[in-house]
């Protein structure tokens, strides 16, 4: 069946978020720092950093992996209240809760970059007539990254955005691709889901009956045994001829 629809992933994908950490969870260090640092000034007793990122650093995988499993969405503001108590502090106010899960990921996206060819290869898809869909994991709201991809030129080609904290989906459970083909009206055979984390991407794509490509961005995350992707590419560049190919052949 034709490609009619081209789902991307958004972190490694289209923005690289790290900056200058090279592994999850230490990625999430300014955001933490930003955190504390304002409920420090709120008169929020906590240990220092120290103590309170290895907390965090704790409690992050483990409620992670309960996300992607489907058992309980994960959004920051409920992130940093965990860690709140799991220093032994106690925030009375849900406003500042809301506003450190704010400046959290302010500190974050500050250190965001759009990965190279990626306003381009969109908007060049856009023009060949693809409905376009983006599918992200993230406990971080769909506000703010929708502001990331208006930063970066990248928002408005887009027909669909989901994500993951803002709708209790995750992947790789199959709902979230198909909320995405929905959304866009065309079948799983007919869409094509790039991202570059095989366990979530590749997984969660071939799940939902999608053709599916690994970017290999970076060596962030090793790919599962048994989990082949449709296509690999290094390059966004390198996703337009893969395409072409496909429809060629049929």
């Amino acid at each position: 069946m034709e490609i009619e629809a081209v789902v991307f992933d958004l972190g490694g994908t289209l923005i690289e978020y790290a900056g200058a950490y090279v592994r999850w969870p230490e990625l999430e260090t300014p955001g933490f720092t930003a955190a504390h640092d304002y409920l420090i000034r709120q008169g929020i007793t906590l240990p220092e950093f120290a103590r309170f990122q290895a907390a965090a650093f704790e409690l992050l995988p483990g409620r992670w992996r309960r996300a992607t499993a489907g058992e309980k969405n994960l959004r920051l503001v409920e992130l940093l209240q965990e860690v709140v108590e799991a220093c032994d502090g106690v925030c009375p106010e849900a406003t500042w809760l809301n506003e450190a899960a704010e400046r959290y990921q302010a500190a974050v996206r500050a250190q965001a970059e759009p990965i190279a060819g990626a306003q381009a290869v969109v908007a060049h898809l856009k023009e060949q007539g693809y409905r376009l869909g983006l599918l992200s994991n993230t406990m971080f709201t769909g506000v703010a990254h929708r502001e990331d991809l208006a930063r970066f030129g990248l928002a408005d080609y887009f027909d669909t955005m989901v994500f993951s904290a803002d709708v209790g989906k995750w992947k790789p459970n199959a709902e979230p691709f198909l909320h995405v083909l929905e959304d866009l009206k065309v079948s799983p055979e007919a869409a094509v889901y790039i991202g570059d984390d095989p366990a979530s991407d590749v997984v969660g794509g071939r799940r939902a009956g999608m053709r599916t490509i690994h970017f290999r961005s970076s060596d962030r995350f090793a790919s599962p045994d048994g989990v082949k992707p449709h296509a690999a590419i290094d390059s966004l560049a390198e996703l337009p001829p893969l395409l072409t190919r496909w429809k060629m052949n049929g």
